[in-house]
């Protein structure tokens, strides 16, 4: 998905209204509040915001601001942490990335609109079960996970 973002092919209602499909809309189905570009559906959505902040927190990390798209794949070189944490953290924005997107696609294509708790305890699950399946981290809980996801470190 970031490959594709990175070559403006993530078919946003702008993206789409851009290459000629009709569509009713092109407003944020997230917030319905501006439209529905790459950089406003990841950085200024208030769910993403929301979502951006919710991680930060359990992250422990400082807050998080964006204001593209590829600033969100840049958060984990800004951690001054060791390499073993950039990778997880790096993991998980990518993770949110995909949860953000599919929380978008489950309110567009279902009607069904999803909270930002709903979106972080996908993250959550998400990065438990990716982190666990690794071999180096295959010790660890889901009740001391959902407190801090580095805490293995």
């Amino acid at each position: 998905m970031a490959w594709r973002r990175n070559l403006d092919r993530l078919p946003t209602k702008v993206n789409l209204r851009r290459r000629n499909v009709d569509i009713p809309s092109v407003m944020c189905p997230l917030c319905g509040d501006y439209e529905e570009t790459v950089d406003h559906l990841f950085t200024t959505c208030s769910v993403a915001i929301r979502v951006w902040t919710a991680f930060g927190t359990w992250c422990n990390i400082p807050p998080l601001f964006f204001f593209e798209f590829k600033d969100i794949l840049e958060i984990h070189k800004l951690i001054k942490s060791d390499k073993k944490a950039e990778k997880i953290i790096y993991g998980l924005v990518i993770i949110t990335c995909w949860c953000i997107w599919k929380s978008r696609n489950h309110t567009v294509f279902n009607q069904m609109k999803c909270s930002p708790v709903d979106i972080i305890g996908e993250i959550k699950s998400r990065g438990f079960a990716w982190v666990k399946n690794r071999n180096s981290y295959n010790y660890i809980t889901w009740v001391d996970w959902c407190k801090y996801p580095l805490y293995m470190l």
